[in-house]
């Protein structure tokens, strides 16, 4: 008789477990209460949950990508409309019928047009620059504002965007891309020119800059240079030689004499104004704005206050020397107002020289531009193409989820009308059982 009841018993806990299930089942839809349950079918739920927060993380770093995106395309399709317009003004006054007072009005318009261009260069979508390189938190462009010339903070890296998991593509452009144009290009073994306001970046998009090498530092020293060396003194200032006089002279108009040694060599005693001068060499900086000290080139003087190099004979090897659209904005409002690039009175036909220069370098700027709207553009595609995909992908891993997790309800309420038959048979047995008393037995 006890051996029964605990066997009774025994199943009435089975079946009030399985009932508790089935009403789990029916309330939320889902089939699995406790991982336990089915421990396989658990490990799936699991997998399929992440895969679809790993997705739908993706989907929102490619809505915003989107949005800057687009931003950027607006911004650059701006900018070229009003380097089109600049040109046309520079044509404009390059007409023999433009007076004088007629340039000043196109300037102080282009320098209205300058500020505009400005503007859009650091352009920012919640906080990241759009054109700023690889760190999107910092300005891009900085405009000095006693001299008002603009220069690249940036670099030519650009941030890279989950598009998928584990991989990754190049966001947006950066300023050397935009706001920059090629002035002279080489290959291995051949020279490249630049000038002293000019970039110099290679086919990896490292940039190489000027530093000092062996300064020969405190005032009344001797530094010792060949006429084809440039000099630079402690805060990055280029020095060139002036043979007819001669003397050492920067953009500025600032001099330093010199005196003639043997050969083609001169010396120059470090003055009271500088810290140090030494001759210039271009180093390699990296993605962290670090120098790479292996690699360097050394600087000769070239044509014009020009710069040149020889690039090292390695293959693939490719450099650029970049300039500023926004160089080339204050050289056509200078030579409109009468002046030379360095802001000083020139006759009006050396005026209109330097303006008709700016003609071809305008064209330049918005070709620069063009080609950068272009990679903006091909770049932009990969995005949206990655977000239809990963939406498809969410959306049907959210099905494969269902799919896996939600209970059969048909099934389910077979299994409850099967189990409340099994509840009435139980107890009616249980309630006879009840009735086998020995009281009973003996009537």
């Amino acid at each position: 008789m006890i051996r029964s009841t605990q066997e009774t018993l025994f199943r009435l806990d089975n079946l009030n477990k399985e009932q508790q299930k089935i009403s789990y089942q029916l309330s939320t839809g889902k089939k699995l209460e406790y991982g336990s349950d089915d421990s396989n079918l658990f490990t799936r739920e699991i997998f399929t949950d992440d895969k679809i927060r790993v997705y739908e993380g993706i989907k929102v770093q490619l809505t915003k990508t989107n949005a800057q995106n687009n931003t950027s395309d607006a911004s650059l399709a701006e900018a070229k409309n009003l380097l089109t317009y600049v040109k046309a003004e520079v044509i404009k006054a390059l007409n023999a019928t433009t007076d004088d007072v007629s340039k000043l009005s196109i300037a102080v318009n282009l320098k209205g047009v300058k500020e505009n261009l400005f503007s859009l260069a650091n352009e920012n979508v919640e906080g990241e620059y759009l054109f700023a390189g690889s760190n999107t938190q910092i300005k891009p462009f900085t405009q000095d504002k006693a001299t008002g010339k603009v220069s690249y903070e940036g670099d030519g890296f650009l941030r890279k965007v989950a598009v998928e998991d584990g991989a990754y593509r190049e966001r947006g452009v950066s300023g050397f891309e935009t706001f920059m144009y090629s002035s002279d290009s080489a290959l291995k073994g051949e020279n490249l020119e630049f000038g002293p306001e000019e970039r110099v970046v290679d086919q990896d998009n490292y940039e190489w800059k000027m530093r000092q090498v062996s300064p020969v530092t405190n005032t009344g020293n001797t530094l010792n240079f060949d006429e084809s060396q440039p000099l630079i003194d402690n805060n990055g200032k280029v020095w060139t030689l002036d043979t007819s006089v001669p003397q050492l002279e920067d953009d500025s108009g600032n001099t330093i004499t010199v005196t003639a040694g043997v050969g083609t060599s001169y010396n120059v005693v470090v003055p009271g104004s500088v810290d140090s001068l030494s001759t210039a060499e271009l180093v390699q900086y990296d993605e962290n704005r670090n120098t790479v000290e292996r690699n360097t080139m050394a600087i000769t003087t070239g044509v014009n206050n020009s710069f040149s190099v020889t690039i090292p004979d390695i293959d693939g090897s490719k450099f650029e020397s970049k300039a500023s659209t926004f160089d080339v904005m204050d050289k056509i409002i200078n030579a409109l107002e009468g002046k030379d690039y360095e802001g000083k009175f020139v006759s009006s036909e050396s005026a209109l020289s330097s303006l008709r220069e700016t003609l071809g370098e305008i064209t330049e700027s918005f070709e620069a531009a063009n080609v950068g709207h272009a990679l903006l553009g091909g770049r932009n595609r990969v995005f949206e193409l990655s977000t239809d995909q990963v939406e498809s992908k969410i959306t049907q891993l959210n099905i494969l989820s269902q799919e896996l997790g939600a209970a059969d309800l048909s099934k389910v309420a077979v299994k409850a009308k099967s189990l409340e038959l099994t509840f009435t048979a139980l107890y009616s047995t249980i309630n006879k059982t009840s009735e086998l008393s020995l009281v009973n037995f003996i009537r």
